[in-house]
């Protein structure tokens, strides 16, 4: 029998769900649920036709695109299957065996997934209990092995921040020892600051965007990662024939054409956002501050956590939990949407909790 290569025998990954979930209210994964509008609907129907459908993905036009928008040269540009792949691709170039990432802790998943399918030891910076971070405690791991820092700004599932003249202090020691830096700006919009104007003066810094969150295109699978030349070049030598298919590239040219249609998604947000923390503040239920578009909301145990995930399940509303790090493990996790969905989320979390607290006294 042909077994996979060493660090691939103990990598564990979970299948896609199953089941649907359309028909729930999802705020489980973080999407963007504000309609992106019918007029943006009908455009892009429109623009599907027999040519898009029996022809090879015509990628470097989403490359301009992507160029004229960021006010990027072409060659600072990796396009990807979801910024996901764009970090994958600098694993793949630059992490070796035994080498050492740092990333925070927890943080994305793939991260973790990715470091050990490339054979690197990953050392984790933990948050504090309270969801603080020495941001030194990344300098000061730093050794003569470390390849790569991983950085999600804000970071998921904590939707913690690490304020930029922090991230610069890291970035500077970081290039003096020669260690990538990898800024990943998944939630860019719902926190604006960004590291895209900083690329072409640092030779180890690496920015991942995507278009799920704020730009609505979870569907589409799309993202990528803006460098150096010397580093996008790199890259390249690892892309499939096609980065990413037509319907991406499609729908990724269209969204940034209408970026005022982001904007007014962004408008509508913000509105859900402060009825949430206003709502959640009066009725007394305890939550994290985040600078993504989800939220922590301190339940009291993770007995109490996964007990209201199954009773709004049972609601049609979906949620995370099951967290095991302090302090997630007695939170519950949803997405932050327009004021309607999170009227919502409110009233029947607040029922559950209502009727959880009536059966325990």
């Amino acid at each position: 029998m042909n077994l996979p290569k060493n660090n691939l025998k103990n990598l564990v990954r979970l299948d896609n769900p199953k089941t649907s979930r359309m028909g729930y209210l999802r705020l489980d994964k973080n999407e963007n649920l504000i309609p992106l509008g019918q007029d943006f609907i009908d455009l892009v129907k429109l623009k599907i036709n027999q040519d898009l459908i029996s022809t090879y993905p015509e990628v470097y036009s989403l490359y301009q695109k992507i160029s004229d928008w960021l006010a990027v040269d072409l060659d600072q540009i990796y396009v990807s299957a979801g910024s996901d792949s764009a970090i994958k691709a600098v694993f793949e170039v630059f992490v070796e065996e035994g080498d050492e990432v740092i990333s925070l802790h927890p943080t994305y998943a793939m991260y973790y997934v990715y470091s050990e399918m490339f054979g690197a030891n990953l050392k984790k910076i933990k948050y504090n209990p309270d969801l603080t971070l020495q941001h030194d405690k990344i300098i000061q791991t730093i050794t003569d092995r470390t390849k790569l820092i991983c950085i999600a700004n804000p970071n998921s599932p904590t939707g913690t921040i690490i304020q930029k003249s922090n991230l610069f202090e890291i970035i500077e020691y970081a290039q003096e020892k020669d260690v990538l830096v990898l800024i990943d700006e998944a939630y860019y919009m719902y926190y604006p600051e960004t590291f895209i104007s900083e690329v072409s003066s640092f030779s180890n810094l690496i920015v991942t965007r995507s278009f799920t969150k704020a730009l609505g295109l979870a569907s589409a699978r799309l993202g990528f990662a803006v460098s150096n030349p010397y580093i996008i070049g790199c890259l390249k030598k690892v892309r499939p024939i096609y980065e990413v298919n037509s319907f991406s590239i499609l729908l990724g040219k269209l969204i940034i054409d209408h970026e005022n249609v982001v904007m007014e998604n962004m408008k509508l947000f913000n509105e859900g956002k402060q009825y949430l923390l206003e709502s959640l503040d009066s009725i007394g239920i305890k939550f994290f501050n985040t600078y993504a578009n989800f939220i922590l909301i301190d339940v009291g145990t993770q007995e109490r956590a996964l007990s209201i995930k199954e009773e709004l399940y049972k609601r049609k509303i979906l949620i995370n939990s099951g967290y095991t790090d302090i302090p997630l493990d007695r939170c519950i996790r949803a997405s932050i949407s327009e004021k309607k969905h999170m009227q919502t989320f409110v009233e029947n979390l607040n029922d559950v909790l209502e009727k959880m607290n009536g059966t325990e006294q």
